[in-house]
């Protein structure tokens, strides 16, 4: 089996090759710069340099490979205007969909995310809920991205819609290095009790549920939640990073701040000042009271997270402290 999996310099994709490398399976890496996989291809990986939107590269990408795994994305942050975001984000994906139907393409496996519930503020949220546009670039596009790959199931092309929620570990960006370097600088603040919810997903569990859904016929056409299962306020979540640091607490402002900042003088008086103005899914993320159910992945693929948060946590101190970030 030959293996395409897009955004493969990522945090999950280049996990994801590893895993396959060391399965036996044949694995080409999508990059637009392939140094940055040059640890991948010493492991045996074949890496393909090409653009998500440039379609030729992409049909030259998905020749002879069996599945692929669709990882790239935009995930926020400046340096793309919104039209650009929006095309890696959805276009992208479209024409990658096109492209893996007419090569025979035997399992497109998309990765989206748990930000497609939007608002809904429900104890528990499972694969069943609405999902719809909140008025957020990315949200919104991972959301019209899924109809794509509905469609595309629809069609013929046999699919699996995989939705993360905050996936941490080795070589994580968001909810890794990044906190991390957020405490370093002084910029992590608590807001409040700061009590929302983070459901927590680490990264080999991950993998080991994407592998599942990629093996088990049962996946074809269905959409799973990937985390662990288990859910932490902000403030315990990064109290633990704080810890590693050495550092007893973390600085707290006061949570209607947060509330102000979202509302519509707060949002005029940002854009006066010329401060990035927070979207509604963004605010109810950091304050979100939801639990994401990961029911369906146990019943139909047997997914059993082995890795819980303590152990997770300290695999992960281990690579950051290897690596130089709680120096």
């Amino acid at each position: 089996m030959r293996a395409l999996i897009t955004g493969v310099t990522g945090f999950m994709g280049s996990h994801l090759a590893e895993r396959l490398l060391a399965e036996g399976v044949a694995v080409r890496g999508l990059a637009r710069r392939p140094a940055d996989a040059a640890f991948l291809a010493q492991q045996g990986a074949e890496i393909v340099q090409a653009d998500l939107a440039e379609r030729a590269g992409l049909e030259r990408a998905v020749r002879d490979c069996q599945v692929v795994l669709h990882t790239a994305a935009w995930t926020g942050g400046p340096g793309l205007d919104e039209q650009q975001a929006w095309t890696i984000n959805v276009a992208a994906t479209g024409w990658l969909l096109q492209v893996a139907a007419s090569a025979g393409v035997q399992r497109f496996i998309y990765f989206s995310s748990v930000a497609v519930y939007g608002l809904n503020a429900a104890p528990l949220i499972d694969e069943s809920a609405p999902t719809p546009p909140v008025g957020q670039l990315y949200p919104d596009s991972k959301i019209a991205a899924e109809t794509l790959v509905r469609a595309a199931q629809t069609d013929g092309l046999p699919t699996t819609i995989i939705r993360p929620a905050s996936t941490y570990g080795p070589r994580g960006s968001a909810w890794t290095i990044g906190p991390v370097e957020q405490i370093k600088a002084g910029r992590l603040v608590l807001l409040g009790e700061d009590r929302g919810l983070v459901n927590t997903g680490y990264i080999d569990n991950l993998v080991e549920g994407v592998l599942l859904a990629l093996h088990s016929p049962a996946a074809a056409g269905e959409t799973f939640n990937l985390c662990d299962g288990t859910a932490i306020t902000y403030r315990e979540y990064y109290q633990r990073y704080a810890a590693m640091l050495g550092r007893e607490r973390l600085p707290v402002y006061p949570a209607w701040l947060a509330r102000g900042a979202v509302s519509p003088p707060g949002r005029w008086l940002r854009r006066l000042l010329g401060r990035p103005v927070p979207g509604p899914w963004s605010y109810h993320f950091r304050f979100n009271p939801s639990r994401f159910s990961i029911a369906k992945a146990q019943r139909l693929l047997g997914y059993a997270p082995a890795i819980d948060l303590d152990e997770g946590m300290r695999r992960t101190e281990q690579w950051l402290r290897a690596q130089g970030y709680l120096a």
